[in-house]
Order: structure tokens, then C-alpha cells, then sequence
């Protein structure tokens, strides 16, 4: 039985309003609301409890792929004049589609509104229905249209802007019909140049101007008055929108959803695409140097490099290194929604089932060739080294340790698990137990990609306090974390320059030679430096404020880590290389 009511807009849309108390969007199945996209363009849900944003994008993931933005899932829409783009002022926006710049066109636009503007001081979000302008006009018309083409340009901020080129008719990617893909150019903050090809006759002003009266001829236009708790999907296809501008920019508060569709069908590439994504395959560039650093300061040629066992261990290596991303993926699912839509979007796609499966084979497999390469090397502590390693990655993520939310004990934890137990094992198979000074070399090196990282971890401050997560980060408190992970940068930075001099000297190298761990030294001193910048920029900020600081510069973590990485990798192929073909 329903326990809704539908009204029709007009000239378009449909207005679901729930007859019970406490209802909630999420009793709707995915088909439900695609049919309803699907035949009324554009649905108002009314009288639904507003949902969290975790539930919001958990919600939105149901309906298709959530398109990750460098600030995640959900787009806060308030005025933020820190931001030098339009769409975050109180400013009129003109008619677009989403993902335009982006190189993906989202499916389903899913708004929520958390404050609404009062009536009188506008701030509506207008609609245009292309297909109802398509109708309108004649096939002469029609085809004239089907021949233009539009270069859009503006300067790129924030996750908008760049330069694209766009037909103006398009199929709509998901039914067949045809509809207007076009946005009105912009003169405000970032500015939308258009520049339009394919016109016969008349000037790009005058196209402009007519496209102008279709968008908002009262026949194919809705403004959507905006009151609180109300959630809108949107075609995105077909629909083009924009917004009016308003008055009290701070009583106005949408987030916002751009949802890909996701085919019916699970196909090869996909499950590998999202196999490799819980792998996170971003980080496998930084972590090559793991494995390489303490191979090439064992080996004394490339053939070594094509040993039997050697081979089979690095295998068992790459098998055991990725449980771990496996198992916090797996873990964070809910978590990850909102800030690694794609991390979280991959564990739905898979099936929770499909990854457990995934992780346990991955052990079988690692622990089955680690004990192969220890019949082979004689090396038969290898097993329950590996059987600890494992234990402590199975236990970063789940309980009942959880080392993740162990506090400090996290920082110890990820450094064992992601840098020096795997260089301990690289270095196992590759010639045996290492030296005490290339075990300091893999704790230095540990360290300082650790001390990158707490940045990295500091960005989720805010949502780990909030589900109770102690982190590291959470137990410090941000700003006392901040510090402690930019000495810890300095100092382990530093150790690691020194215990390279020391490699060095015991490889009898020249003073020329030595030389060249200014390598090392130029790219710390960059990392620690930039590091510095911001955490000064935190100085005086509120938590939020301070998180917020935090991850506009997410993104220099994979620069650093590769950085250090690679600044270190050099020098040790440096010194292998005069090792083998100089003395």
C-alpha cells in the first residue's frame, strides 16, 4: 500500500509527499526512483526525514556512481567567498548541465536542502525540460541545431573549469531521445566564454539571445522554491538548471549529489577496475620504491633480479602488502561515502561477500608462497613473520584490536605494515636477514613517509571524532598532531640522510659519490617546508576551519610520498650502480 501522494507540476515535474511521519527516502528501491526520474524529468520529495550525509551519500551510491570530486561526494551549496566561483556566491547562476568540465555527464542530480531562503528573498533553482524546447520547433530548426557545436572556456577552480567542446543535440545516454546540451555563458566570478561553430546565418549573439528566450519560456520551466528537508532528483540529460539569485546568503543550504549511472550489468573490467581500486591502485606508484630500495641494497647485479625464489616472494610480497587496503576499504565502507566515494562505491559494486573472499584468498596465496620461498632459502622464520604481518593488517581496521583506533599505536602499526615489514621482507628474500643499519634505513624512511601521511589521516579528523575513531590525529588533537607529524618529518628525514652518509661509507664510496644524497636532502627540505606553510596557515583556526585548511591540501600527500620515495630510491640505485660497474 502507498503511503504517498503524487502531484503534478506544472510544466513539468512531480511532487511525492510522504502521508507518514518519519518516512524516509531510503524505503524507495532504486528502480522506484529511476521510473520516477525516468517519467516525471524531475521529483520533489516532501515531508522525508533530511538524512545525514553519510546516509545521503549511501543513499546516492544506491541510485549510480557518485562522481568524486577533489571535496568528495556531496558539494556543499552556501556561499563561500573564499572561493572564486560563481556558483559559491549569492549570484544568479545561468543554465548548465553538471559535469561539464569534468569529462563525465552524471545521470541524476540529487539535491538536499538543510536551510531553505525565505520566499521573498528568491534563491529558487530553476529548471529548463530541452526536450520540450525540441518539440517546440520545426525539423529545419532542428537540424540547423544538430549541426553547431560549442567550445566552453573558463579558468580552472576549485573542481570547475577548463576548456570542452560540446554538440549542442545529443542522444540522452540512457533513453532514446534526444535533447539540448547547452550552458549560457557566464560574466561574473570565472567567466564562461562560448564560442559557437556551425551557425549559417546568424551572429553568436543572436543565438545566444534566442536559446535564452527557449530556456526560459514558461513552457519549459520550473522554479523550484526551496523549503527545508526537501530532496530533488534531477535528469541531468534533460534537464538543464540554474539559480536565481537571493538575498541572506547564509540562509540558504543544498547539498547536492551528481550521480553517474551504473550499467544493470557487472562486466570483467569493471570487477577488475574496482578489484584494483580497493587495492589502491593511486598509491602503487609511492609504494614501488618500498620494494626497490632495499632490493637494490641487497643485490650485487640484475640477475639476481631473476632468481626462482626470489620471484616467488616478491609475489607473495605484493599479495600480503595489498590485504591490508583490502581490509580498511572493507571496513570504512560506510565511512568512505562521503570523502572516497570511489573507494566506498567499489566495495558496493564488488558485494562486502566478493571482497572478504577476495582478502582470504590473498592470504591463502601469500602465506602458501612465503612457505615455498622458506623451503627454498632455508628461511623458515619467514612464516611467522608473515603470519604476525598479516595478524597486524588483518587488525588495523576491524576488531577486536583495531589498531586503527589505538591512538599512537596506529602510527607504529601502519609503519610496520606499510614500510618496514615489507622492506624486512623484500630484503629476506633477496639475501637474507638485513644489516642493523639497513633495518635503521627502513625505520627512517618508514617514519618519514609516516610523518607525510598524518596529514593525509588529519583530513578525516573531524568525521573519525564524530563515529568515535581514535586515531592518532583524534588522540593528539589536530593541532598538537599537526606539530607532532612535521617534527616527526624533520627528524626521521633527517636520520634517513644520516644513515645513508654512514651506507656509504661502508660501501668505501668517494666523496663525489656521497654527494649525491643532496638529492634526499633538496626534497625533504621542499616537504618540510610546504608542511610548514600549512601548518601555520591552522594557527589560530577552530577545528573545522583548521580540517578544512587541511584538505585543500590533501593532495600534496601523494606529491611528497613520491618525493621522498623516489629522492631516496635514486641515490641507492646511484650507489648499487657504482658498486657494480665502477669498483
Amino acid at each position: 500500500m502507498k503511503n504517498y501522494s503524487i502531484e503534478i507540476i506544472k510544466p513539468f515535474g512531480a511532487i511525492i509527499k510522504s502521508n507518514e511521519p518519519n518516512d524516509s527516502i531510503e524505503n524507495f528501491t532504486p528502480n522506484e526512483i529511476y521510473d520516477f526520474v525516468k517519467k516525471y524529468r524531475l521529483v520533489v520529495f516532501k515531508n522525508y526525514t533530511t538524512l545525514p550525509k553519510q546516509s545521503l551519500a549511501l543513499f546516492g551510491q544506491k541510485l549510480g556512481v557518485p562522481l568524486q570530486w577533489v571535496f568528495g561526494a556531496i558539494n556543499d551549496l552556501k556561499v563561500k567567498p573564499e572561493i572564486e566561483n560563481y556558483i559559491f556566491t549569492d549570484h544568479e547562476v545561468p543554465m548548465h548541465w553538471d559535469g561539464a568540465f569534468a569529462g563525465k555527464i552524471p545521470h541524476i542530480i540529487l539535491f538536499q536542502c538543510i536551510v531553505a531562503p525565505k520566499k521573498e528573498d528568491m534563491g529558487g533553482t530553476t529548471f529548463c525540460d530541452t526536450s520540450k524546447i525540441i518539440s517546440s520547433v520545426d525539423e529545419l530548426q532542428l537540424k540547423k541545431w544538430t549541426a553547431i557545436s560549442i567550445t566552453y572556456a573558463t579558468k580552472k577552480i576549485v573542481h570547475y573549469g577548463g576548456t570542452i567542446t560540446q554538440k549542442l543535440i545529443v542522444n540522452h545516454s540512457n533513453q532514446n531521445e534526444k535533447t539540448i546540451r547547452y550552458a549560457e555563458p557566464v560574466e561574473d566570478l570565472n567567466p564562461v566564454s562560448l564560442s559557437i561553430k556551425g551557425l549559417e546565418t546568424e551572429t553568436q549573439q543572436h543565438f545566444i539571445e534566442t536559446m535564452k528566450q527557449h530556456l526560459y519560456d514558461a513552457n519549459n520551466l520550473y522554479t523550484h522554491r526551496w523549503e527545508k528537508g526537501d530532496i530533488v532528483l534531477a535528469d541531468n540529460h534533460i534537464l538543464l538548471h540554474g539559480r536565481e539569485a537571493f538575498k541572506n546568503p547564509n540562509e540558504r543550504y543544498i547539498q547536492r549529489i551528481n550521480i553517474l549511472h551504473r550499467p544493470n550489468t557487472i562486466s570483467l573490467f569493471r570487477n577488475l577496475k574496482n578489484s584494483l581500486t580497493i587495492r589502491r591502485k593511486e598509491f602503487f606508484v609511492a609504494e614501488l620504491p618500498i620494494f626497490l630500495i632495499p632490493i637494490f641494497l641487497s643485490i650485487t647485479s640484475f640477475s639476481n633480479l631473476f632468481r626462482f625464489d626470489f620471484l616467488i616472494g616478491l609475489i607473495a610480497m605484493s599479495f600480503l602488502f595489498n590485504i591490508g587496503d583490502m581490509i580498511n576499504c572493507y571496513a570504512d565502507y560506510e565511512l568512505d561515502a562521503i570523502y572516497k566515494s570511489h573507494l566506498s562505491n567499489a566495495v558496493y559494486e564488488l558485494g562486502k561477500k566478493n571482497v572478504l573472499w577476495q582478502i582470504a584468498i590473498s592470504g591463502f596465496i601469500a602465506l602458501l608462497l612465503t612457505a615455498w620461498v622458506s623451503i627454498l632459502t632455508h628461511q623458515f622464520y619467514l612464516i611467522p613473520l608473515t603470519i604476525i604481518g598479516g595478524f597486524i593488517g588483518l587488525q588495523y581496521s576491524i576488531k577486536p584490536f583495531k589498531f586503527k583506533s589505538q591512538g599512537i599505536l596506529q602510527l607504529f602499526c601502519l609503519w610496520g605494515i606499510i614500510f618496514f615489514g615489507p622492506m624486512l621482507y623484500t630484503t629476506i628474500i633477496t639475501k637474507g636477514f638485513p644489516s642493523l643499519i639497513l633495518m635503521c634505513l627502513f625505520s627512517c624512511f618508514g617514519f618519514l613517509q609516516m610523518g607525510i601521511i598524518m596529514l593525509n589521516t588529519a583530513e578525516d579528523y573531524i568525521e573519525d571524532k564524530a563515529s568515535g575513531l581514535k586515531t592518532i590525529i583524534v588522540a593528539l588533537g589536530l593541532h598538537r598532531a599537526m606539530n607532532f607529524a612535521w617534527w616527526l618529518t624533520v627528524f626521521a628525514g633527517a636520520t634517513l640522510q644520516i644513515v645513508l652518509v654512514k651506507i656509504f661509507l661502508l660501501a668505501n664510496a668517494p666523496i663525489w659519490l656521497i654527494s649525491f644524497i643532496l638529492i634526499v636532502t633538496i626534497g625533504w627540505l621542499k616537504i618540510i617546508a610546504e608542511y610548514k606553510v600549512i601548518i601555520k596557515k591552522m594557527v589560530g583556526k577552530n577545528e573545522d576551519d583548521a580540517t578544512k585548511e587541511l584538505k585543500k591540501k590533501g593532495m600534496k600527500v601523494p606529491e611528497w610520498l613520491k618525493i621522498s620515495a623516489y629522492c631516496t630510491l635514486s641515490v641507492v640505485m646511484i650507489l648499487f650502480i657504482w658498486k657494480s660497474y665502477f669498483i
